[in-house]
């Protein structure tokens, strides 16, 4: 068995592909220890992707498959189709874009290894090729979370000190199998559906602050381009709907519900509108009476919660909506988010 399984899905990424393929096979862990799929998400660069990853392939035959999906599934879906071929005790995620540290598989091996980590939290960077290496200048303290009781899990979860991005962790694989868990597919904000529901089947989550990934940022790529898009807020939507129903379906989902619910109610209803108003969109009227409607079918008692102390912005669009919202209210209620 390999230590880690890397999956890098990759669309037209013949630009990039050569530095993050060189920061991969350059491990310190020594690349008889990972496997590496590269996934070729139906590029349309006239098979410039595809070539390029048979020549990855070739040279390392032993520790690098490469997948070629006819139809664009974007990244959740490209990274599901190699989930049947990973075989390693950890998986991680890379973007083809990005690239990593050269001993980022080796110190967060050997970490969630020590620690008996189901999840591995670390940092990334930004850049560009102008800039260089830009931090987040985000505040993280090491932590170690060991869940043994329902009331530590819901105190865990309140804490989200585990965000729901996909590529800044390292995956116990058995967790994923036992989980069920898969992206969403053909979307953006796919990542959600795969993270949210492991929250609830580790039992040890690790975080630590060393900087390991380096997240590009570019125009063309997809997800700053995509963020300008309306259609976007949809995608939003659909895959926070769809992480409720698969929750529903977990053993989970009676003895967590107000904490499950706390975070459909934000990220389905409270956060669509803080992203539409965030990029200066004007909401229709009817995306909102959609969003007020599925929450009214889906959570019977949204505009209470045991936890309304701690988010009395969402509380007030909450009761809002049950005492009837109008246009003139919503736009009020708007210019305070």
């Amino acid at each position: 068995m390999k230590k880690i399984s890397v999956i890098i899905p990759c669309h037209n990424a013949v630009k990039w592909l050569p530095k993050c393929f060189l920061s991969l096979v350059s491990q310190t862990i020594e690349i008889s220890n990972i496997e590496l799929i590269f996934v070729d998400d139906a590029s349309d660069d006239e098979g410039a992707t595809w070539e390029m990853l048979q020549e990855f392939e070739r040279a390392y035959p032993e520790d690098i498959l490469i997948l070629h999906l006819e139809e664009n599934m974007r990244q959740g879906g490209a990274r599901n189709a190699a989930f049947p071929y990973a075989t390693g005790e950890y998986l991680a995620f890379v973007d083809a874009d990005d690239f990593v540290t050269e001993d980022f598989l080796e110190k967060t091996y050997k970490k969630a290894k020590e620690t008996n980590a189901d999840i591995l939290q670390f940092e990334y960077f930004y850049y560009t090729d102008r800039l260089g290496a830009v931090p987040t200048n985000r505040r993280i303290t090491p932590a170690v979370f060991q869940i043994h009781t329902p009331e530590e899990r819901k105190t865990f979860l309140l804490s989200e000190k585990i965000t729901y991005g996909c590529w800044n962790k390292l995956y116990r694989r058995e967790l994923v199998q036992q989980a069920g868990v898969q992206y969403a597919e053909h979307v953006i904000y796919e990542e959600p559906l795969f993270v949210y529901p492991l929250l609830f089947y580790g039992n040890k989550f690790v975080i630590t602050d060393e900087v390991f990934y380096f997240y590009r940022q570019n125009d063309g790529g997809t997800m700053r381009s995509d963020m300008k898009q309306f259609e976007t807020l949809k995608m939003h939507m659909s895959v926070q709907l769809s992480l409720w129903h698969f929750m529903k379906q977990t053993p989970f989902f009676t003895e967590y519900y107000e904490e499950i619910k706390l975070y459909f109610l934000h990220s389905y209803f409270y956060e669509t509108l803080y992203f539409a108003r965030q990029r200066d969109f004007s909401i229709p009227w009817e995306l909102y009476l959609e969003l007020e409607t599925t929450v009214r079918k889906e959570v019977p008692g949204f505009s209470t919660s045991i936890y309304e102390t701690v988010i009395p912005l969402q509380m007030e669009l909450y009761r809002l909506a049950e005492s009837g919202m109008d246009k003139e209210t919503l736009q009020a209620f708007l210019a305070k988010i």
